[in-house]
């Protein structure tokens, strides 16, 4: 009996080992699979990645003249930005900026700023003033001072007809669209122009329901005046604001409206090609926050014509309002440190082991290689930040979104 016994252990000790041996040789193989796939990443990403030679805006464009083939029939590229605060993102969209106008002929470039606030910027990049004038929603200036010294400075030699000029895409509250809708609407009532005043003085959650009926219905008497086009869209951004950020019911709707701007200015820009400026979020083709983005409308109405360069970093500083925790008061603006990227679950992290440490990756020709095409498409996890300093990721699929990614291993913040 002792003897059966001892068998009868030996015989489950033995199968506990094999079990144990074959487990051991699956995790392995696991192990081993992966390490090969993410070689095999990398390895196919260094055959088409472009090095970033530098970030000079001024120095010579002939590590990104291959750009010139790739964008000959575009008419709308977006230019997006990983945050708003990365000094790379800024300096490397000023190189990319001048090489569209003096290449390709670009003359307006859209940003996702007040479009009151940008006529100022206009008026001074276009000669009509010879001094900045910033009110509330213009871009921060100091991250793209340098690009509109450059733009004046090229429209100086350049007939009225071929200057460059530069658009907001939106109206940020009700100042300043305000003050111009009663600037050039001389007919307006007293009464109404009353209480356009009054409502222009309040802060944004104060303004009552009644206050917003009422500005409805001076917008029909508005939508009813004959004027110039341009007026026409002053009342159209008022409009924006009252319909949309007072409708309860409503998602996203800033970005149908930003969306709506642009395809208005494209259609009236020189050859209707436009450059758009905006965060990799608002630019992205598909709806990765659950809901439209603009890019989502501008590629229905665009399609092939509409091509986004996203940018992204591993790690580095950003500007940003720093998060705490629920409940607590944000530190406020900052530069705020994010890690390296050391999850298999973010594209970062095989961008980082590439042989370039700043590269270019132009997606389409990624996708013939049946690895990239698979880890392209695949959704990921892509640094994707706002104004504050959380959530920093976003999964998303880069081959459903962007036609270009430029990246950047480490960065600093666009401002100390």
């Amino acid at each position: 009996m002792l003897i059966l016994t001892e068998t009868i252990f030996l015989m489950n000790l033995s199968k506990i080992n094999i079990l144990l041996f074959f487990t051991f040789i699956a995790f392995t193989s696991v192990r081993l699979f992966a390490q090969e796939s993410n070689l095999a990443v990398v390895n196919s990403l260094n055959k088409v990645i472009r090095p970033i030679e530098t970030l000079g805006a001024d120095s010579s464009f002939t590590d990104i003249d291959f750009l010139k083939e790739t964008l000959k029939d575009k008419e709308l590229i977006a230019i997006g930005e990983v945050s708003h605060g990365t000094a790379e993102v800024f300096k490397y969209k000023d190189r990319l900026v001048r090489f569209l106008v003096t290449n390709l002929g670009y003359k307006a470039i859209a940003f996702e700023s007040d479009y009151i606030a940008m006529e100022n910027i206009d008026n001074y990049i276009s000669g009509k003033t010879d001094s900045l004038v910033f009110i509330y929603g213009t871009p921060v200036i100091s991250t793209n001072r340098l690009m509109i010294e450059w733009l004046r400075k090229y429209n100086l030699n350049q007939p009225d007809s071929d200057k460059v000029h530069v658009y907001g895409i939106e109206a940020r509250g009700f100042p300043n669209v305000i003050k111009k809708i009663i600037e050039v609407n001389r007919s307006l009532d007293q009464a109404d122009k009353t209480l356009l005043e009054k409502v222009a003085l309040k802060p944004f959650n104060k303004i009552d329901k009644a206050e917003i009926k009422a500005m409805k219905a001076v917008l029909t008497k508005l939508q009813k005046i004959e004027g110039s086009d341009l007026d026409k869209h002053y009342t159209e951004l008022l409009s924006q604001i009252v319909y949309g950020y007072y409708h309860e019911t409503t998602k996203r709707v800033r970005d149908h409206d930003m969306a709506n701007n642009v395809i208005w200015l494209k259609e009236k820009a020189k050859d209707q090609k436009l450059i758009l400026m905006a965060h990799n979020g608002h630019v992205a083709k598909s709806e990765i926050f659950n809901v439209p983005a603009t890019g989502t409308y501008l590629d229905r109405k665009y399609g092939s014509k509409y091509f986004v360069m996203a940018t992204d970093f591993n790690h580095g500083k950003a500007y940003v309002n720093v998060y705490v925790a629920r409940n607590k008061p944000m530190l406020g603006f900052q530069p705020y440190y994010y890690p390296e990227v050391n999850s298999k679950n973010g594209y970062e992290f095989y961008f980082k082991q590439c042989r370039f440490r700043n590269f270019i990756i132009e997606v389409d020709a990624a996708l013939k290689d049946p690895i990239l095409d698979r880890f392209l498409t695949q959704p990921l996890d892509m640094r994707m930040i706002g104004a504050l300093s959380i959530p920093a990721n976003t999964k998303l699929s880069i081959s459903k979104n962007f036609d270009l990614i430029i990246y950047f291993d480490k960065t600093s913040s666009a401002f100390n």
